[in-house]
């Protein structure tokens, strides 16, 4: 870095505006943009929770529905697609894909994320990878770790212990680094056993780097910086957005030998070689986008009941009722909002069937119709920024429900979600449809599953717990007391088990062989119709191994025809055998059998094998969940308890501040966003710091301010007077 000076690094390792880096000597601007489910470029007026608009892009199913298809090519194919959208408006890294896991059902963000599985995850996150890198758009992999819910989460510290965390969190991580090399990784907000991710140098150098090869930036979530000179230790690359702390916190950290040089120069010279790859070409061809995502939201819906009521049959006298036929809920909220170019509502796709929104008419329409249609799900719930309250459903969708079941037998429920819910109203209920929040043709895509245009093929991948009952959380920690114990690995009863879907069809398996490189076997559509079958691959370890009793290691999807046979072969690969030894600090194989399930869900096994597998060890401990205790968050008190506020004290804890100013403050700002669920969310809990980050301002203000929280009003006016904001 011997061509830029100290002043011109610094500004490198920080954000030049909302998406942009700096562009200084020679480095390129490098240009971000919000995905998964959608590229979502912004103008000026720059965002991370969809507040402000974006411009009109295709809305493909969200991570949640794509992870049902079971398809790594048709996930490889929807990067594509963004990637390309993304080429054609300059953009140069799509902030996707979305790797945690799904291990606390109300996480409010579930619907960005693709399964509870880590393999699943791995595997459709790294072939999404190359679908998006494949147009010569970068692809950034997120959040990196242990980032499981959204209440608190830029300063909840994530307490997981080492196995749990290498073999659970971190492995999806893992499988796309190594197979897809992404051009960034962004780090979570939360702490990690007590140090921030993005400051966190086992994580990024030791295990990132170090272990897996990666060789690309790492970039913080917007507004998740703390220390800026303990992130550029361990090794985080770039603050975004614009940050005009930063830059003084770095230059004043080297001069005063808090910081070497050389740790600026590896990450401004990380920075630089992104900002000089080759840009993608912006003429492309977007023109099937549009067909595409109908085909990716028909292979996505899960049918989770028939009793044989789907498909309907012809010129049957159809209600559709509820709201969300009108206006269906295609994506969830937060920074993956996309501006649809197109959408379509089933009111329009069912020809022919009368609509009521609810209430009296709903039940009289129900009365004289053959066959109802009730269309239930979330509006907010799934969104970025905050956790749902409940695991049920809206009272008034359930309480209208009973109402209809009273007067018509017929009824398909078809929900509009991008999580699990409680199902517990479906007893007399003969088809249930989860078209989860699949994107712009959504609608479509349902209305021609219900009519039996197209066979649903979609499996779950998330457990339906029979019941959840949501315990107090924490702002300040998440304990992961349930180790391994995650979704179908032990995570509760099922109500519907992960991997399960039904088809319009039948499939028989049979003829299973193993061997040291995988198993093949037979699968026939013994029904009537064309269908698609998800075939999974689940390895029960030996007993010494510790292991949960079930692990998904492999999968496939497969179509045919009816009566068709074919024979379907799952690779074993690095990941199939294997455990990680704490003691030793590596990955091992546990010596001896291995059980090989072949099934059409985790609680569907249609075949069994063996395999004895010579390893490197005979034994494995299992996780140690005991003692785990999490960080004290860094809240200064004064001796009667007020909070004196610093650049690390919540929005939230002004309400307990040593000044007047400060309570009124956290008033004033929390009680106009109170209603806007989403922002509320994200602000209660939001660290001071980050007023710099997104109101662009110095370290003199923000001192400024937090003297005036502190009920030095006019130390804190002179403090702010003696400098000017930067614009």
């Amino acid at each position: 870095m011997k061509d830029y000076n100290l002043e011109e690094k610094a500004r490198l390792l920080s954000g030049r505006d909302f998406w942009n880096t700096a562009k200084v000597c020679g480095a390129d601007r490098i240009r971000f943009s919000d995905g998964p489910s959608g590229l979502r470029v912004q103008g000026k007026k720059g965002d991370h929770l969809g507040i402000n608009g974006s411009m009109p892009a295709t809305c493909f199913p969200a991570h949640s529905a794509l992870a049902a298809s079971f398809n790594c090519e048709l996930v490889k194919e929807t990067g594509a697609c963004i990637g390309r959208e993304g080429a054609s408006a300059g953009v140069d890294v799509l902030l996707a894909p979305d790797l945690n896991i799904k291990s606390y059902p109300l996480n409010g963000r579930n619907f960005e994320y693709f399964s509870e599985d880590p393999y699943l995850n791995g595997k459709l996150g790294a072939s999404y990878l190359d679908g998006v890198q494949s147009t010569g758009v970068g692809g950034c992999v997120k959040h990196f770790a242990a980032n499981n819910r959204e209440f608190g989460r830029m300063v909840c510290d994530s307490v997981v212990d080492m196995r749990t965390l290498r073999e659970i969190y971190l492995t999806a991580f893992e499988m796309a680094v190594k197979e897809s090399k992404p051009a960034a990784v962004m780090t979570a907000y939360n702490r990690l056993n007590g140090v921030y991710c993005n400051e966190n140098g086992w994580l990024l150098n030791d295990v990132l780097r170090g272990e897996w090869g990666f060789e690309g930036i790492v970039v913080s979530d917007w507004g998740g910086t703390h220390d800026r000179v303990a992130s550029v230790k361990a090794g985080a690359d770039l603050e975004m957005p614009c940050c005009y702390l930063s830059k003084e916190e770095i230059v004043s950290a080297v001069k005063d030998g808090r910081l070497n040089e050389e740790e600026v120069d590896s990450c401004a010279e990380r920075i630089v070689k992104l900002s000089h790859r080759e840009k993608p070409a912006r003429r492309v061809d977007i023109s099937g986008h549009k067909d595409f995502a109908q085909r990716c939201a028909e292979e996505c819906a899960v049918l989770l009941k028939n009793d044989g009521l789907l498909p309907l049959k012809q010129d049957i006298k159809i209600a559709l009722i509820g709201d969300f036929a009108k206006k269906p809920q295609v994506q969830g909220g937060g920074s993956a909002k996309v501006n649809p170019k197109a959408a379509v509502n089933l009111k329009s796709c069912l020809k022919g069937a009368k609509y009521a929104g609810g209430g009296a008419k709903a039940v009289r329409l129900a009365k004289k119709s053959d066959a109802v249609i009730y269309c239930m799900g979330y509006r907010t719930e799934d969104a970025e920024g905050a956790d749902r309250l409940s695991y049920s459903l809206p009272d008034k969708q359930i309480k209208l429900l009973e109402k209809l079941k009273k007067v018509n037998k017929n009824i398909v429920v078809v929900l509009f979600c991008g999580c699990a819910v409680d199902t517990s109203w479906d007893g007399e209920i003969p088809a249930v449809l989860y078209a989860g929040l699949s994107g712009q043709a959504s609608s479509q895509a349902v209305a021609d599953i219900l009519t039996g245009k197209i066979n649903p093929s979609g499996k779950l991948a998330e457990t339906f717990l029979k019941d959840y009952k949501p315990c107090v959380q924490d702002p300040y920690s998440a304990v992961y007391g349930e180790g391994m114990k995650v979704g179908y690995r032990g995570g509760g009863e099922a109500k519907y088990p992960f991997g399960f879907g039904l088809s319009y069809t039948r499939f028989e398996y049979s003829n299973l062989r193993v061997n040291d490189k995988g198993a093949s076997f037979d699968v026939k559509n013994a029904g009537e119709v064309y269908g698609g079958e998800a075939v999974q691959l689940y390895i029960n370890f030996p007993k010494n191994a510790n292991a949960p009793e079930l692990q998904l290691k492999g999968f496939d999807k497969v179509f045919l025809n009816a009566g068709e046979t074919k024979k379907i072969f799952i690779p074993f690969d690095e990941y199939s055998f294997r455990s990680f030894d704490v003691k030793e600090n590596k990955w091992v194989k546990v010596s001896g059998g291995y059980g090989i399930f072949i099934g059409a869900s985790s609680a569907d096994l249609r075949l069994e094998g063996k395999i004895d597998i010579e390893g490197d060890c005979d034994r494995v401990a299992a996780p140690d969940t005991l003692g785990l205790i999490p960080a004290v968050y860094p809240l200064l008190r004064d001796n009667k308890g007020r909070v004196i506020a610093t650049h690390e004290t919540p929005f939230c804890e002004l309400k307990n501040a040593k000044g007047l100013w400060g309570k009124t403050f956290a008033w004033i700002a929390l009680a106009a966003v109170r209603k806007r669920r989403t922002i509320y969310g994200t602000m209660e809990y939001l660290p001071l710091r980050t007023l710099a980050q997104f109101g662009r301002f110095d370290d003199s203000i923000m001192q400024g301010l937090n003297e005036i929280f502190n009920g030095k009003l006019f130390k804190g006016l002179k403090t702010i007077s003696s400098t000017k904001k930067d614009k």
